[in-house]
């Protein structure tokens, strides 16, 4: 009788600090994507309010994608259904997470992975979408809490994002670029083992799932050269995977650094992004029109008209 007095004790104290703790993540967690930490926890996974088996083409990268790459526009010029999954200083690693939730409620014919987030070297300790570990990562937002903090749920699944992942800006910072991209014959600059490790594995899983990948680096002149280029061309051709590399004057993407960037030739502002999407989105006609659909006329898709109508007036 004692011992099982003692089991309860112990189990009773266990359970109390298990519901404190679990009440304690409730109140840090952000509540939108305006909270510290909102932008992480929300926009990259923003498809989880999406309907079911709606987006055709998944964008992964880190913040070249949500500055650079415009869902509205794609459908409003070729139909096509997308949403930018796009983080800071998003890891592959990050983005093998982000993949395995976006097959629980969608079935992307194309997944995009900007090649960028493929030279992060950083290796996170903890995950910054994980409920259960949100005092660790958010817990600077005890200086911000609000009332609704202390009784409101977050849920991810029903933060509806109309932008579809993609963060306007129309500031123009006017660059000086230079011949950023160096030398042509640079030695190839590899991706750290690690990191290839994890595209090896996201190659894995979209192929045991029937989508397509198409390799797309955005223009950057900070964080992109000839070395990148050269390692990814060679890494594509091996994996069989295309790539598209928009800092290179083969593409025939015209890049304005004095016009197209918001921060001295590292992100795109919404007149470049209108112009890399307008681009991406040829080629993935070109490319993928037996297997992507010109969704503008149709009934279940008439909420995109939506989408575009807001990023008009916003522009």
């Amino acid at each position: 009788m004692k011992r099982l007095k003692i089991i309860l004790t112990v189990s009773s104290c266990f359970l109390i600090t298990a519901i404190i703790y679990m009440y304690i993540c409730l109140i840090v967690s952000p509540k939108s994507i305006h909270d510290s930490g909102g932008t992480k926890y929300y926009r990259g996974m923003g498809f989880l309010a999406e309907p079911e088996n709606s987006i055709d083409v998944m964008v992964y990268g880190n913040s070249d994608v949500y500055a650079g790459f415009v869902p509205a526009k794609l459908y409003d010029e070729f139909g096509y259904t997308s949403y930018a999954s796009g983080t800071v200083l998003q890891t592959i690693g990050d983005i093998n997470k982000l993949l395995r939730k976006t097959l629980r409620t969608q079935a992307p014919k194309v997944a995009v992975l900007e090649v960028d987030c493929l030279y992060e070297k950083r290796n996170k300790a903890l995950d910054d979408s994980n409920f259960l570990l949100a005092p660790f990562v958010f817990h600077v937002r005890w200086k911000e809490l609000k009332l609704r903090d202390f009784y409101t749920i977050p849920n991810r699944s029903k933060k509806y994002d109309i932008a579809k992942g993609f963060v306007h800006s129309d500031e123009i910072n006017k660059y000086d670029a230079g011949d950023y991209m160096g030398d042509k014959n640079q030695k190839p600059h590899p991706i750290p083992r690690r990191n290839l490790k994890h595209l090896k594995n996201f190659i894995k899983i979209c192929r045991t799932n029937n989508i397509k990948i198409l390799f797309l680096e955005l223009p950057s002149a900070s964080s992109w050269n000839y070395a990148k280029h050269n390692y990814m061309n060679y890494l594509s051709k091996d994996l069989n995977i295309p790539f598209i590399d928009l800092n290179v004057k083969d593409s025939n993407f015209n890049i304005d650094f004095a016009k197209d960037f918001r921060d001295k030739g590292d992100h795109m502002n919404v007149f470049g992004a209108e112009k890399a999407t307008t681009y991406v989105g040829r080629y993935l006609k070109e490319k993928y029109s037996s297997i992507l659909s010109d969704r503008r006329n149709v009934k279940e898709y008439a909420h995109w008209q939506e989408v575009v109508d807001y990023f008009k007036k916003v522009l």
